[in-house]
């Protein structure tokens, strides 16, 4: 006989170029429809897309720029609003060249502070989101055991610019033991402390400590609704347990249910005694 003779079984070729695309087909398929799957998800789920703009006090900045970059602040459960959100750090009230449409500062007390005029232009979206111990900075190894903070000599600093100095006052008064500057204990923030770097100071701790941070989110008022609603995503994501390993990697506690006094009345009357301080 004559011709060409296949051994049987044997594919062809031609046939073996075609399985071989199948199989290929076969693995990359998934993989592409994963990807499509991914991609038709996203458009989906961000039915708006917008900027945020979020201020927060020096030592949160850095735990929301950590937290937001690890996915915080993506849309929850029935919320088709994204988000590209930045974060800036600010220090104290002084928000008038940032434009933030989010602001956490160390406390709600600079909202209601009388001199900014600002109380009616920030809504309270959520009165704490993470929490720093503020009381006596006491030199490194002396123990908080039997310090009494309202009989103290403290070194303060202007209340008007430093959150822990206003807070003291709203708590303690203004008195002789009271004086900006000087030789007595300094009052300051753990993450204060913190970032001074000074071996020579503890953070304050035990009978020392006097009250905390709350770091609340504010909104302004005048906020866009989809950019009200980008920042009650990125609220609802602190319920993750995420949220807590950030805070905790920048020395940062839990929300606290401690409310600082925020009465503008009540922060202008503690301002007036300071003022009226002799050494002033």
């Amino acid at each position: 006989m004559t011709g060409v003779h296949r051994r049987r079984g044997r594919l062809s070729k031609e046939g073996r170029r075609l399985l071989g695309g199948l199989a290929l087909l076969a693995v990359f398929a998934p993989v592409t429809a994963v990807t499509l799957n991914a991609a038709i998800a996203h458009v989906q789920s961000c039915g708006t897309e917008v900027e945020l703009h979020v201020a927060a006090a020096p030592e949160m900045a850095a735990a929301l720029q950590d937290f937001v970059a690890a996915g915080g602040g993506a849309p929850s459960r029935g919320s088709d609003v994204c988000a590209d959100i930045t974060v800036e750090a600010v220090s104290g009230n002084a928000l008038a060249e940032t434009g933030a449409d989010v602001w956490v500062p160390e406390t709600a007390l600079w909202r209601n502070l009388p001199d900014a005029g600002i109380a009616d232009q920030w809504n309270v979206l959520q009165e704490s989101t993470a929490s720093a111990p503020v009381g006596l900075a006491l030199p490194a190894g002396e123990s908080a055991d039997g310090v009494l903070p309202d009989e103290a000599d403290v070194a303060l600093q202007d209340p008007r610019g430093h959150a822990a100095s206003l807070m003291w006052i709203m708590m303690f008064g203004v008195d002789e033991h009271t004086v900006e500057g000087g030789d007595g204990t300094p009052v300051m923030s753990a993450p204060e402390v913190a970032a001074a770097g000074n071996p020579d100071l503890q953070a304050p701790a035990g009978a020392a400590q006097v009250g905390q941070f709350e770091y609340p989110m504010l909104a302004r008022a005048d906020l866009g609704e989809d950019e009200r609603e980008a920042a009650q995503n990125l609220l609802r994501s602190y319920k993750g347990e995420s949220w807590g390993e950030v805070l905790a990697a920048h020395g940062l506690g839990a929300a606290t249910t401690q409310s600082a006094p925020t009465s503008t009345e009540h922060i202008a009357s503690a301002l007036q005694r300071w003022d009226a301080r002799p050494d002033a």
